[in-house]
């Protein structure tokens, strides 16, 4: 697949501008009555392709469906976790943890459902040490099924970008666990939901901090009206485009977008970043974007366009994060030429986006024309059939999330 991505990248540079055909759309997702069948889990990779990277897939429907303990040395777990209409990917190495996102824009969704998967898939946390009594009856972490003194570590949480959708649980996450590091673009959204997490941050101990925007010199930032003053405790460091980071053994994320300016939409913020598992690559793009929404034949622009012209051989991925939800905004047929995805992680869900429900079907048929696999969160929004799901049985959560195995553990 890496070999043949620069050709095809090439091809389909020259013809960006160009409408290109493809498979008629697929049905709109459920939970209308033609929703299309979720995807079977992997097969086995075919005989003569020993370089391929072993990748399986399982639907996750209960606690039981997650295995417990982590991954054997050089296997590794993404879990896409339905949240409703929202974003969150967990990463698992058998010696690290990365969480990207954590938030969900439904009315009925809460953040109990993300520290119940967390506290299913890596056992339950919090609060905080040194907390006491107070502490043993703390309803935040009991969702994770924690008992007072368990605390468990999450080496990295990135904050894509400052919306609602991909940030609502993430103060709670890094209340209930001891977060190593939080990676936030460092663009200011002036809503509730941010000040609390930053409020969150200056209150823990143990918690590097790190923004694409530089620490200001007196360590403050006012968001809706509150000054936030990061403590010295709290190491504050900038990064950039290009940096690396190792998470494990065989395992290392590189920063492809790092963006603090104040954009109009902060879509344009949000982080991109590679995570190499193995031999196999993972791509997390959150909601970049390639401009407004058109059809995927049209050129590329925006975020996506600096990233082909910037680090296409990067691009190359067999997972990929399919950016902004599905949306025509994102996945412009060039930018999933350099990506050449086998295999790619739609969460979605029943609230509409200015007005239009995602996953647009021109995207999904783009995708299907790659040559990718798709596996999405919205199957069973409208009527979940389980009586056990992880978290809150109210709320369109619960009932699609997926468990991706990579590397000598898959079957």
């Amino acid at each position: 697949m890496r070999l043949t991505s620069a050709i095809a990248l090439l091809a389909l540079l020259a013809l960006a501008g160009c409408p290109a055909p493809r498979a008629a759309p697929p049905a709109t997702p459920s939970p209308r009555p033609d929703a299309p069948p979720a995807p079977p889990d992997a097969p086995p990779p075919p005989p003569g392709a020993p370089s391929a990277p072993a990748i399986a897939w399982t639907r996750v429907e209960t606690a039981a469906d997650l295995p417990g303990a982590p991954p054997a040395a050089g296997t590794w777990r993404i879990h896409l976790i339905d949240v409703g209409t929202g974003l969150a990917i967990l990463v698992e190495g058998a010696d690290f943890t990365l969480l990207y996102d954590a938030g969900t824009n439904d009315p009925d969704e809460k953040p109990a459902r993300v520290l119940a998967y967390l506290g299913a898939a890596l056992g339950p946390s919090g609060p905080a040490p040194g907390g006491g009594a107070a502490a043993a009856a703390d309803p935040t972490c009991a969702a994770t099924g924690a008992a007072a003194g368990a605390r468990r570590r999450i080496d990295h949480v990135v904050l894509s970008h400052p919306h609602l959708d991909h940030a609502s649980a993430l103060d709670e996450v890094v209340h209930c666990y001891q977060v190593g590091t939080l990676w936030d673009a460092g663009r200011i959204n002036h809503a509730v939901f941010y000040r609390d997490l930053l409020l969150t941050v200056a209150a823990t101990t143990g918690t590097r901090y790190r923004t694409a925007a530089p620490p200001p010199a007196d360590r403050t930032l006012t968001v809706k009206g509150v000054a936030v003053t990061i403590p010295p405790a709290v190491p504050w460091q900038s990064f950039s485009e290009g940096d690396e980071v190792a998470l494990g053994a065989g395992a290392r994320l590189t920063i492809l977008h790092a963006e603090p300016k104040g954009h109009a939409d902060p879509n344009g913020n949000s982080i991109v970043i590679a995570v190499d598992l193995g031999a196999a690559r993972l791509l997390l793009t959150g909601d970049a974007e390639s401009g407004p929404r058109a059809d995927p034949s049209a050129p590329l622009g925006d975020v996506e366009q600096h990233l082909v012209e910037r680090f296409a051989p990067q691009l190359d991925a067999d997972i990929l994060q399919v950016g902004h939800h599905g949306s025509k905004t994102s996945s412009r047929r060039a930018f999933l030429a350099a990506v050449t995805p086998s295999l790619a992680l739609v969460s979605a869900g029943p609230r509409s986006y200015k007005g239009t429900r995602l996953p647009d079907p021109e995207v999904l048929a783009a995708l299907e024309d790659v040559g990718a696999t798709v596996l999405r969160t919205d199957l069973r929004d409208g009527a979940c059939p389980l009586v056990e799901r992880l978290g809150p049985g109210k709320g369109p959560g619960g009932c699609d999330s997926w468990l991706i195995t990579v590397g000598a553990g898959a079957p």
